[in-house]
């Protein structure tokens, strides 16, 4: 009943902290809504920014370079502008308004009638070993988008395969009946053509990681709200008092840590609303699970919050080893960057933070075409564990101090 008592003032005196609710709460849906508005998927609504924008100069003006341009042009993923000259086309790309530019050469459809069937059903030998370049087409990005350059670079060279293969085929007896026989819209797609297209992120799948990891890093936004709220009643004397009160020093500290766990469940659930209504991202094929996980991930954010309460003393101090903390564990964990893309090492040194076994468990959730409840279950076992070496490290220093 004691700790009731004192979570029911400290969730009173939370309410009237207009900045301790703009922390928790406003700023986080403020955030999360500019990035909606930034990806196009809130207000700002353009089914065109969701595609890979590819500019294409065509020097050939073939009948093959054209049917390069159309093949391009069916892919969803891709929007596809033609007609710049090359200087135009770069000035864009520099410039960022296209994620890549394709210069079909004068000698492309030369090129192609020199390509034998040989060398298409086993591109890692012959003309086709050379790239793009060796049918004389040349793909640039800009070096910022160098990561997803390699992925559309695979694409487009299938692509190219696709068009010129049947070029190879009519020059040989054996496929020529093959590929005359078959209609245009069904010709055969050959070996060499890269399986790379299922790779490319798709624009609604960004947000698996954006809302998950934006939600962990806002949820131990707790811990200087905690932390200045420890400072609060330390200076005006209500935390000595109630030491003195005959209440035990364990409902004191869980009286005082409850109110900002409730507050920190709520304000996942807030942003995982608007990541739905916002983004329309995917709750994953059972969004049950995703309540142990929350729970857990704001476990283990409150005793952080307790830890670090007991180790700092003015509002200066939780502002700099407050924001400090959240920043680099956030970094490190991978709230701001997939961990997916992050290298082996660099994946297994964010585990040590509780943040990154949040987001392993989310993404198990989220992403998977099953949820892998092993997975679900050790990430969350983790999390209660970090939250009771936190707790009991912050109760330990708790005590001593008094």
């Amino acid at each position: 009943m004691s700790a009731w008592q004192i979570t029911r003032k400290d969730l009173l005196l939370l309410l009237k902290d207009r900045r301790a609710v703009v922390l928790l709460l406003i700023l986080p849906l403020l955030f999360i809504s500019i990035v909606g508005m930034s990806t196009g998927q809130f207000l700002t609504r353009d089914d065109n920014s969701q595609k890979f924008r590819i500019l294409v100069v065509d020097q050939n003006s073939s009948d093959l370079s054209q049917q390069l341009i159309q093949e391009l042009k069916r892919n969803r993923e891709f929007s596809v502008t033609t007609g710049d000259s090359a200087a135009d086309a770069d000035d864009k790309l520099q410039r960022g308004d296209a994620s890549m530019m394709i210069t079909i050469g004068a000698d492309f459809e030369n090129r192609a009638e020199q390509l034998r069937i040989s060398e298409v059903f086993n591109s890692d030998s012959g003309m086709l070993a050379g790239g793009p370049e060796a049918l004389d087409v040349k793909l640039e990005t800009r070096p910022a988008a160098i990561g997803i350059g390699r992925l559309l670079e695979g694409v487009i060279f299938s692509k190219m395969i696709k068009v010129v293969a049947p070029v190879a085929a009519r020059k040989n007896p054996v496929t020529r009946t093959w590929v005359e026989d078959t209609p245009s819209d069904q010709e055969p797609k050959p070996a060499a053509v890269s399986s790379v297209e299922k790779y490319i992120p798709q624009p609604s799948a960004v947000y698996s990681w954006i809302v998950p990891g934006f939600t962990v890093m806002f949820a131990f936004f707790v811990i200087s709200v905690m932390a200045r709220s420890f400072i609060s009643e330390r200076e005006n004397g209500t935390l000595r008092r109630l030491l003195l009160s005959p209440i035990s020093q364990t409902s004191v500290l869980a009286g005082k840590t409850i109110p900002f766990f409730l507050t920190s469940v709520i304000q996942c659930l807030l942003l995982f609303g608007c990541g739905r209504v916002l983004f329309g991202m995917s709750w994953g094929p059972a969004p049950i699970y995703l309540i142990p996980v929350i729970l857990c991930t704001s476990l283990a954010a409150t005793s952080l919050g307790l830890l670090l309460a007991t180790m700092v003393h003015t509002d200066q101090q939780v502002s700099s080893y407050g924001t400090t903390l959240i920043l680099v564990l956030s970094s490190m964990s991978g709230c701001f960057f997939p961990r997916d893309l992050f290298p082996q090492t660099m994946k297994q040194i964010s585990l040590f933070t509780p943040h990154g076994w949040a987001l392993k468990a989310f993404d198990a959730v989220l992403s998977q075409a099953t949820v892998d409840l092993t997975t679900v279950a050790t990430c969350c076992g983790m999390l209660v564990l970090f939250a009771v070496v936190f707790f009991a490290t912050g109760s330990w220093r708790f005590r001593v101090a008094s």
